[in-house]
């Protein structure tokens, strides 16, 4: 059951970090790295690659953040 709860939370965390990173990144630089569809691909895989780490070292935080968006 504790490695169900880990795949979730790494899921969740790479939906939740692509989603976030890449419009952080254009509000704070105003510009994607390369051409526009490669650096919004590359900026968005990074941040799934991190909040899949982040939310399989961190199933508790991530697992709260999902049941609160559930309970709305």
């Amino acid at each position: 059951m504790k490695t169900v709860k880990r795949v979730l939370a790494a899921t969740f965390g790479a939906i939740l970090f692509g989603i976030i990173v890449p419009i952080a990144y254009f509000f704070a630089f105003h510009r994607f790295p390369f051409d526009i569809f490669t650096g919004i691909a590359l900026v968005a895989g990074v941040g799934a690659v991190l909040g899949a780490i982040l939310g399989a070292l961190f199933p508790r935080v991530f697992g709260f953040v999902f049941e609160s968006f559930l309970d709305q």
